[in-house]
């Protein structure tokens, strides 16, 4: 990372990591002072917003002296010299004043009577999935004559173009934004906004090119990022729901997003098969400090996990069976349910948890191990699906670029197009290439930005690729490029109804998770593609797996009984973002059976977790 030249500029952020704290001054020292500046909160650097619902208007800082929460960044150092940077950084001094620490909500059930009802609280803790690997996020920003340029690894790119627009006085044709890598995180895109905006305002303010870098250690802005869903369950004298209240409490500040995240929570419970009155209150961080918190999937996965954490928890509370007792919330007329339902193995599915004390062959010791059976079901609909997405291609006498609205999260979807459209082209896998599309920004569904599933895009590519080939059997007259568009139709895109079950057998000592029995249910596909799918499959599973137990330590064995079966024959959804969730629901439910108590953190905390936990032996 050696300077390129005397007008390129580094820029280094600037972490505190002491929440709920003021900074009421700081300092550094450093022996090349005189060759280090920054931009922080004294800047008093507002920013305007929309909001993602409805568009109105308010206006964010881009830098804040109150701590809200753990890894945030109240100035950015900058210099000619990376070498300078980092060493100014590790003598940055806050002086600090500490403010009032948020209430913590705790774990367990409580038993309360409201009436009529008997009330059964919980709370449960899911921590954003952060699957980006590399040691750092690298943004470059530079003007160019009247155009600004940017190289960052993003998507949302409409988005942004009408963001530094508004705010920077630069018009939208003027930008280009080059998104470097074919695969765009959504949970690293708050790192890479915030870095755009800020190499932004130093490159207009000292007329340079600046590099933004955050390494690793300045990505706690999103590793200690949690939503904790606090729920009081209403039961009615049969046990049966009568009314959830429910708590959702993000320690971020949303800000903008609020609207959106509040609309789509409805719309999942909407969306389920289960009768009862909810009531919803969410609590957001409050924050004047910008977060822009677009990983749609880790929400809606803490959602479904939540929902069935809590139905396999009040079973335990109920001393009853949890699948059978989730079988009799449901609605009488959920017929969706039941096809899939049906299909599942009901011994294996009601099999009773079992206990064993066992010889570990390893430890030459007493191993404790129990089973346990986790069930998760999802019914997804395209409600925040845009209307005007669409894919274009251009295919050239030896490459292929195809354009897409958002980047494709499954690497085996990745490959399997890239493959078929070689093969079918005659072209290199190598000469197949995904780019981020710049699609003009809908402030009639404004929220769609955030919505990416990747089936969607294998639909269109797909049918692009029969075009192409229709037009290559007919013999064209070799007149390059050739161009295809694809227009995503929301009234073809079928909803994903998917069923999960997971057996699973934990061993404590040796902490080994054993899956014996991974089942899927899809109500339609086609059976002869299901070798390859059953691949694809095998791979989410095992993502939703490393997602579980990623802090725990755990030495995790997937058993080859991994099966994918449909229902009925018909047009097959394979949506990663349904199968990611499912797993990940369906592995969680089975460890609170195994454990016999609320699982309340995912990914799992195993420290806490064996400290609550004692032998318990099955007697039959």
């Amino acid at each position: 990372m050696a300077n390129v030249d005397e007008y390129e500029f580094w820029a280094l952020p600037v972490c505190c990591n002491v929440k709920d704290s003021f900074i009421e001054d700081f300092s550094f020292v450093d022996e090349h002072l005189s060759s280090i500046f920054s931009i922080s909160y004294k800047d008093n650097i507002t920013l305007k917003f929309r909001d993602f619902v409805d568009s109105n208007e308010f206006n964010l800082k881009l830098f804040d002296n109150k701590i809200s929460f753990e890894g945030q960044i109240p100035l950015v150092l900058y210099s000619d010299n990376l070498e300078y940077l980092l060493e100014a950084e590790k003598s940055v001094l806050f002086n600090l004043r500490i403010g009032d620490e948020n209430n913590n909500y705790s774990s367990g059930f409580e038993k309360k009577e409201s009436g009529a009802c008997n009330v059964l609280n919980a709370c449960y803790e899911f921590s954003d999935y952060n699957s980006f690997s590399d040691d750092f996020v690298l943004v470059k920003i530079f003007f160019d004559s009247e155009n600004l340029i940017i190289d960052a690894n993003v998507d949302n790119i409409s988005f942004l173009k009408f963001f530094i627009s508004e705010n920077f006085g630069v018009n939208k044709d003027k930008i280009k934004i080059n998104s470097f890598d074919n695969y765009c995180s959504s949970s690293i895109f708050p790192i890479s906004f915030n870095a755009i905006v800020q190499g932004i305002v130093i490159s207009q303010k000292i007329n340079k090119r600046v590099n933004v870098i955050y390494y690793k250690r300045h990505f706690g802005i999103l590793d200690n990022l949690n939503l904790t869903f606090s729920v009081s369950n209403c039961l009615l004298a049969d046990n049966k729901l009568s009314k959830i209240v429910l708590e959702i409490i993000i320690n971020r500040p949303l800000n903008f997003l609020y609207k959106f995240y509040f609309k789509f929570i409805n719309n999942i419970f909407r969306n389920l098969f289960f009768d009862g009155f909810l009531e919803i209150f969410f609590v957001e961080n409050k924050s004047d400090s910008i977060f822009f918190y677009d990983n749609l999937l880790a929400f809606e996965t803490s959602v479904y996990n939540f929902i069935y954490s809590n139905f396999y928890n009040l079973a335990l509370a109920l001393s009853c069976e949890p699948i059978g007792y989730l079988l009799t919330q449901i609605k009488g007329d959920y017929s969706k349910f039941f096809k899939i339902f049906k299909k599942l193995d009901l011994k294996n599915s009601l099999m009773k948890k079992s206990s064993v004390l066992s010889v570990n062959k390893n430890y030459n010791i007493f191993d404790a191990s129990r089973k346990g059976v986790g069930f998760a079901y999802l019914n997804s609909n395209n409600y925040f699906l845009r209307e005007d997405q669409s894919v274009v291609a251009f295919l050239y006498k030896d490459r292929l670029d195809i354009f897409l609205p958002y980047s494709i999260v499954d690497s085996n979807l990745s490959n399997y197009l890239k493959n078929s459209l070689a093969k079918t082209l005659g072209l290199a896998y190598n000469s197949i290439n995904f780019l981020i599309d710049e699609n003009l920004l809908d402030f009639t569904n404004f929220s769609s930005l955030l919505f990416k599933d990747s089936y969607v895009i294998e639909k269109a590519v797909l049918n692009i690729k029969d075009q192409f080939f229709s037009l290559i059997s007919t013999g064209f007259a070799d007149e390059y490029p050739v161009m295809f568009e694809e227009k995503i139709a929301t009234e073809y895109v079928n909803d994903c109804m998917l069923g999960c079950s997971v057996e699973l057998k934990f061993e404590f000592y040796s902490l080994k998770a054993v899956f014996s029995d991974v089942s899927f249910f899809v109500e339609q596909g086609k059976f002869t593609k299901l070798k390859l799918n059953n691949k694809r499959v095998r791979t989410i599973f095992e993502l939703a797996v490393d997602y579980v137990f990623c802090s725990g330590n755990v030495n995790c064995d997937i058993k080859d009984f991994l099966s994918l079966e449909f229902v009925e024959d018909g047009e097959f959804v394979f949506s990663f973002r349904s199968f990611f969730i499912v797993s990940v629901s369906a592995i969680r439910t089975a460890l609170i059976q195994i454990f016999d108590f609320n699982v309340n953190r995912t990914p799992l905390d195993f420290e806490e977790i064996l400290n609550n936990w004692s032998i318990k032996i099955d007697i039959n």
